[in-house]
């Protein structure tokens, strides 16, 4: 987890899914870095530094997995997702990465943060080149029987029939929605392009387009940062206190803290009952969710909801060291436990990405992130977008994703 103390304890014994992948076959031969404590959405920590974008090294390469997202084009590699790993870090590095559903990949054996929070779990799930190495991960795993020994693990083998989106209409003709702005950051101009080219690719291909209307994402996001914080700061100080390391405040490597720099960092504890609050709130916002996503039925014109949303996976390309301090388009999918894969789409052109007029904002801090863009500093990032469904979804996603993925390749328009 980047700690200073826990150099040189090695476990004891492979976690459920290092024993799985082994008896698969897989060579486990390299360790990739992770940012102190695991919760940021950007990789540096006291033990390795800093791990730098390999698109463009004045660029974070994204958390926390970033340092798997850096070396990835050469393998395929499991890795965790606590609200913003895989797909951050897949989408500024320009790969391909699958955000599962709780339970789906087993965990039991992983070392961690917040080591008993229960109601927003951490998932693990693969980094890969390409969908297809996705799509071998997860059949290998979850038809490994992982339920036999971790008591957490969702007893679930690989359904080809999922696979073949018998559910899905077959996959002759999807609707997708997608999802422009969540309200409470509008996107950069590189992630609305590669939007707009997704969303000429799948028309071009037959399917149908809609906007998502985003339904309380900020309540949603909000949950998250209670029940996180709960126990952080508590959790944070027991592992450092061991060897006096100090807690990382910023990823900003200038020497000076800037206020406005710090992220989500906990300052106190809640009372059990508050927490309470959070969690059923969550859930009862995952059931207002669930019937929103039902209700397209009645304005997508395949006779089925929406079969899935494509949305931003951040509000900008991989920026500059120490800016990406906002993970919504992430972590309220973590909140609805939804599967969601990375899709990289382009990267950052100074001719078409020009900085485009915005006179209205959702607030101060949407206005100062925009304030930020500048095609010159972005240059060479990749662009991404992820392909979200509903929970459990793994395989009709995978599937659902291969066709997103084979409409940009065949047909991809310049806009």
């Amino acid at each position: 987890m980047g700690y200073v103390s826990w150099i040189n304890k090695p476990a004891p014994k492979n976690s459920v899914l290092a024993d799985i992948l082994e008896a698969e076959g897989a060579v486990l031969y390299v360790k990739t870095n992770i940012p102190q404590t695991l919760m940021w959405a950007e990789t540096f920590n006291h033990v390795f530094g800093r791990t730098l974008n390999p698109h463009n090294r004045s660029l974070t390469s994204g958390g926390s997995s970033g340092g798997e997202g850096a070396v990835v084009a050469t393998q395929v590699w499991d890795q965790i997702s606590e609200g913003k790993s895989i797909r951050i870090p897949s989408a500024f590095c320009g790969v391909y990465g699958l955000r599962p559903s709780y339970g789906r990949v087993p965990y039991g054996g992983c070392v961690n943060s917040l080591e008993g929070q229960d109601s927003v779990l951490s998932v693990l799930g693969p980094i890969s080149n390409s969908i297809g190495g996705l799509k071998v991960f997860m059949k290998a795993v979850v038809d490994a029987q992982p339920w036999l020994k971790d008591p957490l693990a969702v007893r679930k083998r690989w359904s080809e029939e999922e696979y073949q989106l018998i559910e899905h209409g077959k996959g002759k003709q999807l609707c997708f929605a997608i999802l422009w702005d969540d309200g409470i950051t509008g996107p950069h101009p590189p992630i609305t392009r590669g939007l707009e080219m997704t969303r000429s690719a799948l028309v071009a291909a037959g399917h149908k387009v809609i906007d998502w209307v985003p339904l309380k994402h900020d309540e949603l996001c909000d949950c998250l940062r209670i029940i996180w914080g709960a126990g952080a700061q508590q959790d944070y100080e027991t592992v450092t206190a061991a060897t006096g390391e100090p807690i990382i405040e910023t990823m900003c490597p200038d020497e000076e803290v800037k206020e406005e720099n710090l992220p989500f960092r906990p300052t106190g504890g809640i009372s059990a009952y508050q927490l309470w609050q959070a969690q059923k709130k969550k859930r009862d916002l995952r059931e207002e969710y669930l019937l929103h996503w039902q209700n397209t039925v009645n304005v997508t014109g395949t006779g089925r909801p929406v079969d899935a949303i494509i949305s931003p996976v951040a509000t900008y390309t991989a920026p500059p060291h120490g800016e990406n301090r906002f993970a919504k388009y992430t972590s309220v999918w973590n909140a609805l436990d939804y599967t969601s894969l990375v899709i990289p789409v382009s990267k950052v052109d100074q001719n078409l990405d020009v900085k485009r007029r915005r006179t209205t904002f959702h607030s101060d801090i949407d206005k100062a992130i925009y304030e930020t863009y500048d095609p010159a500093t972005f240059k060479d990032a990749p662009i991404a977008i992820q392909v979200v469904g509903r929970t459990l979804e793994e395989e009709a996603v995978i599937a659902m994703a291969e066709i997103v993925d084979t409409a940009l390749k065949t047909g991809k328009p310049k806009l």
